[in-house]
């Protein structure tokens, strides 16, 4: 796990707001490059690579959620299911 995403982790889990290089978080989401590619809603923790299926993506939200998102042919996956560049998934 990269440090800026271990800081971030680290910062979200506690619900305090931290930046570090392109990615920050208010506490209740994480930003990266400005799009919002984790939140928290009604007690639920949703992920969306908000178009941008790139590694630094995946590798913030799997880093920062475990959610295991994944490439297949540039298809973006989930437990063997592709999903929506542009979705919001529910970290189960």
């Amino acid at each position: 796990m990269r440090v800026v995403t271990k800081t971030i982790k680290a910062a979200f889990e506690n619900g305090v707001s931290k930046t570090v290089q392109n990615t920050c978080t208010n506490g209740k989401s994480v930003f990266l490059h400005g799009n919002e590619i984790i939140k928290r809603e009604n007690g639920k923790v949703m992920v969306s690579l908000c178009g941008w299926n790139t590694p630094t993506t995946r590798e913030r939200i799997n880093g920062i959620t475990g959610a295991g998102i994944y490439t297949v042919k540039g298809n973006a996956m989930i437990d063997g299911n592709e999903i929506s560049d542009s979705g919001w998934y529910e970290v189960k």
